[in-house]
């Protein structure tokens, strides 16, 4: 009987350890499945945040063409009035009936027109 008991001490230590280590094993894989699972995840929310800060910049950049177009028109109808009131102040008749303006009026009507380009 002391045969049998060394034996029956054996197997079961045997059936404890072989059982721990497929418990073991299996939780390994339901860990490295779910760790897996959670950086699939991450990358694709990675790749639509991309998408969405490239669509933002996209409309950023829409409207910023929109803005650069809107100025360039304002700069040239500016540039325009300018270009009218100089030439309003340098035409004959003015010049004719012109009396002696200040020279900080002069002085303003040039840098106007320097100021635009």
């Amino acid at each position: 009987m002391f045969g049998r008991l060394q034996l029956y001490i054996v197997a079961g230590i045997f059936l404890f350890g072989a059982l721990t280590a497929f418990y073991y094993s299996w939780r390994s894989g339901i860990e490295r499945e779910a760790l897996l699972e959670y950086n699939q995840n991450q990358l694709e929310q990675n790749i639509r945040d991309k998408e969405e800060m490239r669509k933002q910049l996209q409309t950023i950049d829409t409207v910023q063409k929109e803005i650069d177009a809107h100025n360039a028109a304002e700069k040239k109808k500016l540039r325009e009035q300018l270009d009218s009131i100089s030439n309003d102040l340098n035409s004959k008749e003015v010049k004719a009936a012109e009396k002696e303006a200040s020279q900080v009026l002069k002085d303003t009507v040039n840098k106007l027109r320097g100021a635009v380009k």
